[in-house]
């Protein structure tokens, strides 16, 4: 059984009700690519991502350490590195580097 071609879209209207609703997945797929690179261009590896201190790292986390930004602080006279949430301004943690004994 076939449809008559008076019920059938014409060409133009499915190619513009494709890019209607196809544009928007194609845009995402280009930001979370974008993102992605971005990410894996930082200094962090996967572990240091655990910006929860959950023990694990998801892949919300992954993509927020695209908006941490580095701040210098002086804690106990040292100076140290303060990871922060740029959209927030939530401290996630401080990072201090190790202080050798003796």
């Amino acid at each position: 059984m076939t449809i008559p071609d008076a019920r059938r879209p014409a060409p133009e209207a499915r190619r513009a009700l494709v890019l209607i609703f196809g544009m928007p997945f194609i845009l995402g797929a280009l930001y979370y690519g974008w993102l992605t690179i971005a990410v894996l261009r930082t200094r962090y590896t996967w572990r240091d991502m655990d910006w929860n201190a959950d023990g694990r790292t998801s892949i919300g986390e992954f993509f927020e350490t695209a908006d941490v930004i580095e701040r210098p602080v002086q804690r106990d006279g040292q100076d140290c590195v303060e990871l922060v949430w740029s959209r927030k301004g939530t401290v996630l943690r401080v990072e201090c580097p190790r202080q050798l004994p003796g």
